[in-house]
């Protein structure tokens, strides 16, 4: 299978016996293999914690005490009874001391394009970060007291491996440097085939520019609110309701998906504010247009019509109260008192300017 190497052991030299290649010989190879680049970093197994098998140990020694007394007694039923009793811590510390020693042969290497992965018994796996799936069973947030990295990783050559900070130590640094890895070097071309207007896919979720897409069911970026992962479950919250998607340990890449997702919410909603925001001044100008065009400065020489006789630059004068034309006046004053809020009532008051050319004519 591609992208892993076994222990090749090279037939009799002169020993009787078969010869292991080095384990470092093997990731070389495969990093030569792989094309992986410079070496960067080594990360060796957790130190087994001995705490458990000290407590099994001590628990079993204390029912062997019990045992020897109870024989010395004559008491024999109850040392068989607690040397029963004892067998099971002490074969909880031998069987976790053996597993303890089993890891010590796990080793996890970083390089410039890639990793490597091996663990006693298993073959060495390799994986380049432009093609590697990630599947990471809890995401860690920034107020997360405890994380736990438990990684799968994938590749489209068929190589497997899982790992977790029980496993290899360092795990915050060792997990956060996979995973920043592989974001970086697959996230520009999702960006890029979403532009184009293709369709992303990340395990049952599919991303493109419309919409989300989750067991035949679309769901607009418009609608799309927030998006939730902190219980170990990919959550969205479409129109004010919750809606469950995927756990997160089954979403390949999930950083990919979760940067994607929130670009296109977020370039969605500021598109829907940008056009709320261009047509809420064409609704205000409405009202505001109107009140502008009611001071006219030829209206109060209308209304004061009447007013006329008390400047009297023309003795004719008292032809003004005999012309027909005075009886407008009262007319004149009543429209705007019919139909005030039309904006064709308020154009209106240069009508009266009539009345001002015939009292002139009259004048003449």
């Amino acid at each position: 299978m591609e992208g892993q190497l076994t222990t090749p052991s090279h037939g009799d030299v002169g020993t009787g016996g078969p010869q292991k290649v080095p384990l470092s010989q093997l990731i070389h190879l495969m990093a030569e293999y792989q094309k992986l680049g410079t070496h960067r970093q080594t990360f060796l197994p957790a130190p087994a914690s001995d705490t458990f098998v000290r407590g099994c140990g001590i628990v079993a020694g204390g029912f062997t005490a019990v045992g020897v007394i109870c024989v010395t007694v004559g008491a024999y039923p109850g040392a068989l009874a607690v040397g029963l009793l004892g067998l099971v811590p002490a074969s909880l510390a031998f069987f976790r001391g053996r597993r303890n020693r089993r890891h010590r042969a796990a080793r996890l290497d970083l390089f410039d394009v890639g990793m490597t992965v091996y663990r006693s018994g298993e073959q060495v796996a390799g994986f380049r970060w432009d093609s590697a799936e990630v599947r990471q069973q809890v995401i860690p947030f920034q107020n997360s007291a405890h994380t736990e990295y438990s990684l799968r990783m994938s590749s489209p050559d068929g190589a497997e491996a899982a790992f977790d900070d029980t496993l290899f130590g360092d795990a915050r640094e060792w997990g956060r440097a996979i995973q920043s890895a592989v974001t970086l070097a697959q996230l520009p071309r999702a960006v890029a085939a979403i532009d184009d207007g293709a369709t992303v896919r990340l395990g049952e979720i599919a991303l493109d520019l419309a919409a989300l897409y989750f067991h035949s069911r679309a769901y607009a970026w418009e609608q799309i609110q927030l998006i939730d992962a902190r219980s170990g479950l990919v959550r969205m919250k479409v129109d004010g309701s919750w809606v469950s998607l995927t756990p997160v340990g089954q979403i390949p890449n999930f950083y990919i998906f979760n940067e994607l997702a929130e670009r296109l919410r977020l370039a969605a909603a500021a598109e829907f504010a940008a056009e709320s925001a261009a047509t809420e001044p064409a609704d205000l100008e409405l009202p505001t247009g109107t009140p502008a065009a009611e001071p006219d400065p030829a209206t109060p020489a209308v209304d004061s019509d009447p007013l006329t006789p008390v400047v009297e630059p023309n003795p004719p004068t008292p032809v003004i109260d005999s012309d027909p034309t005075v009886d407008n006046a009262p007319e004149t004053a009543a429209e705007p008192q019919i139909e005030p809020p039309t904006p064709a009532a308020k154009g209106t008051p240069k009508k009266p300017n009539r009345p001002t050319q015939d009292l002139s004519a009259a004048s003449n």
